[in-house]
């Protein structure tokens, strides 16, 4: 018989790609806004089926709505680091909504849960890190999934988290598609410090989460924490140059600093543009580029039977 997975945030870079590699084997169910940001192929195809629900407007388990009977649940969907919106919202989606989902699989027996984390629950540090780490997050998106984290952690079920370093590659917004993005208009920021972070390129993590997922409908007992990285830790400079080797991004860009007293101008620039827009501010945009978290536990991939096979000069190819 064929099994159903209950997807949130399908409709993302992430959740397009997992869905490519499970709909021809499971049944899935998606529930979200906008239907019509799923492509045709998975729109159309006979394993589908979408259920418009607000995760922001969901107030009790019974509010999903969901009659099917589910496999497993990958939970995904997740206000991002640097959203323009309010504290609260922050809270409802990422925290209250993964609360209710984990009370609908309790409620429902559903045996399975992965809930896909960050890595910036560690906060910004680079020093000795493993995946046992006190979690030191500061952002307002850290603190939201830490304390995600906490409620499956404490659920009493054999749930998983999966804390993601920075996903890169075509499609994606994480802080290596931002410096193109400002390659473009001629300049790049330039940071002093060596500061270390750790990436994964999209086609790894997704492999990741669909060999979990597989693996734990086989019947194999999942961990309760990954970590998901490449085991190569990366600094701004070297994507850059990188970029510039494989003649991505031109040779002739401008330098801006960004650090130190430069970040602190910076930031009261955004703070104000903001203020005067009205608009929430959780950091200026050049924050992810500042923070640094440089982790790798072989275990986590180790469990799976796998490895993540792109380095940064294979991944950056995506962009050519």
């Amino acid at each position: 018989m064929t099994k159903t997975i209950l997807i949130t945030g399908g409709s993302g870079v992430l959740g397009k790609e997992l869905l490519k590699d499970l709909i021809e084997d499971y049944k899935i169910i998606a529930i979200g806004n906008h239907y019509t940001h799923f492509p045709d192929s998975i729109r159309f195809h006979k394993n589908f089926k979408f259920y418009e629900r607000d995760l922001s407007k969901i107030k009790n388990p019974d509010d999903f709505l969901i009659p099917e009977s589910i496999d497993l649940i990958l939970h995904l969907a997740a206000v991002v680091s640097g959203a323009k919106v309010t504290e609260e919202v922050y809270h409802q989606i990422n925290v209250t909504s993964t609360q209710l989902l984990v009370e609908f699989a309790k409620s429902r027996n559903i045996p399975h849960f992965g809930f896909v984390s960050s890595v910036s629950v560690y906060g910004s540090k680079e020093i000795n890190l493993n995946i046992n780490s006190e979690r030191m997050g500061t952002t307002i998106y850290a603190k939201t999934k830490l304390l995600a984290e906490n409620y499956i952690l404490n659920s009493g079920k054999n749930y998983s988290l999966f804390r993601m370093a920075s996903i890169y590659g075509k499609g994606t917004k994480s802080f290596i598609s931002k410096l193109l993005s400002l390659s473009k208009l001629k300049f790049y920021p330039y940071i002093s410090s060596s500061r270390k972070k750790s990436v994964i390129h999209i086609a790894d993590a997704t492999k990741a989460l669909v060999t979990w997922t597989k693996q734990t409908l086989d019947g194999k007992t999942p961990k309760p924490v990954y970590v998901f990285s490449h085991p190569e830790f990366v600094t701004v400079n070297q994507v850059i140059n990188t970029f510039q080797s494989l003649r991505i991004m031109g040779k002739f860009l401008f330098p801006i600093p960004v650090g130190g007293f430069f970040a602190k101008m910076i930031e009261l620039v955004f703070r104000s543009l903001a203020f005067l827009k009205r608009k929430p501010f959780h950091g200026s945009p050049l924050q992810p580029l500042l923070e640094s978290v440089a982790i790798y536990d072989s275990q986590s991939f180790e469990n799976l039977g796998i490895f993540p096979e792109r380095d940064l000069r294979k991944g950056l190819t995506d962009y050519q």
